[in-house]
């Protein structure tokens, strides 16, 4: 199940002003937060046919969707998966460290790796699907109010609008959303109240910006040991299982998959990607 969308629909209307695309500089707010930008040995690479065999996947949230994971992942399917830079709009050959994210915990000189790209190649070696184009928008260290704020700095908000007008101007497709996000908020008490309101406000501006593209809600809080019941109640409250769906529990992975009992490690990471692959293709079955 993937879509293609036109000028319609899409958050900001002035479509033609270079301010649609601006990305504030997170790194202003949030330390650490600035993303890996640096195009040195990166291979662009041609949109080519999009068809049905192509996930086109957005994955939103904060540091364990970043480049977290102490080890790069170099894809058994490497050439089949590609990653659209929002920052300028092009396709790019995925590798560790993926573009447009921070490097959590370290200069974004770092190298490091995501659990994007293992998911990306159980994908593919499952015959789901033939190509995976990764689009990257986390930034680490976020709460959900933070992405549901179009006044406040960063100004997190307005990142989905930028997502949607690079997707529409590459001619991409979106097969899936994945909100992967809630440490952060466990760590603040955030109140199950204030979380569903932040979540379902994210939700609603990716179904203007990007209508009809299913969203899957992560299973996350796990900080240091710790879990937030009102933080896991309201991710699982946005469900209704036709628009929003559950996504992959990544508070099931225990301490022996986090290097410092809330990162993800190598192990961690393979284990979130087997979850997220089951949990996306059921969403996609429905």
């Amino acid at each position: 199940m993937a879509m293609t969308f036109g000028g319609h629909g899409l958050a900001l209307n002035n479509f033609l002003s270079p301010n649609a695309y601006y990305i504030y500089p997170a790194g202003d707010v949030i330390t650490g937060a600035e993303p890996v930008l640096d195009l040195t040995g990166r291979v662009e690479v041609a949109r080519g046919d999009i068809g049905p065999r192509t996930a086109v996947i957005v994955v939103i949230g904060q540091s364990l969707s970043v480049n977290e994971v102490p080890t790069p992942y170099v894809p058994v399917h490497g050439g089949a998966i590609d990653q659209l830079n929002i920052y300028n709009g092009k396709l790019y050959r995925a590798r560790d460290p993926l573009l447009c994210v921070n490097v959590s915990g370290g200069a974004v000189t770092d190298l490091r790796g995501t659990w994007m790209l293992p998911m990306a190649d159980k994908l593919i070696t499952a015959g789901y699907f033939d190509r995976v184009i990764l689009v990257p928008m986390a930034v680490g260290n976020t709460r959900a109010d933070q992405w549901a704020s179009e006044t406040t700095a960063p100004y997190l908000f307005n990142k989905i609008n930028v997502v949607a007008l690079r997707l529409r101007d590459a001619g991409l497709p979106c097969t899936a959303i994945m909100w992967g996000q809630g440490e952060s908020d466990t760590s603040a008490g955030t109140s199950q109240a204030s979380y569903t309101a932040s979540l379902n406000k994210i939700i609603a501006e990716f179904n203007h910006a990007i209508p009809g593209c299913p969203i899957l809600v992560a299973r996350e809080s796990y900080y240091y040991g710790a879990t937030s019941a009102a933080v896991l109640a309201a991710q699982a409250s946005v469900v209704n299982g036709t628009t929003v769906f559950a996504g992959e529990n990544v508070d099931s992975i225990g301490s022996g998959g986090r290097y410092d009992d809330t990162h993800l490690n190598e192990t961690g990471a393979d284990q979130r990607a087997t979850l997220a692959v089951a949990a996306l293709m059921a969403a996609l079955a429905s």
